[in-house]
């Protein structure tokens, strides 16, 4: 709460709008464009297998910048259980045991 209100003070935060420091680009991606959180790759998260993941996304109707850095952690720890027992990774399994909570 106090973090917020610091932003508040300082500007960056205001009328539930935030809007980036002085010089920073503002991101407009197009259609085929993916945002993602710079965490997941300074946390050392890497995405899973692009056709896995494609098809969570498609199965789930999200995009990319919808999952959290512990979604995509969910997602490899998966994909590394298949892995590890020999199987492909499928959606429909994933699926099975996971839930899109909004």
């Amino acid at each position: 709460k106090d973090m917020i209100m610091v932003l508040e003070h300082e500007g960056f935060v205001g009328e539930k709008k935030a809007r980036p420091l002085q010089g920073e680009m503002v991101p407009k991606p197009q259609a085929a464009d993916a945002m993602v959180f710079q965490d997941f790759f300074t946390c050392d998260l890497r995405f899973p297998t692009a056709r896995f993941l494609r098809e969570v996304l498609e199965a789930f109707e999200v995009q990319l910048h919808h999952l959290t850095p512990n979604d995509i952690l969910i997602l490899s720890k998966f994909y590394c259980a298949c892995f590890s027992y020999g199987v492909k990774p499928h959606v429909g399994t994933f699926c099975e045991y996971y839930e899109l909570q909004r």
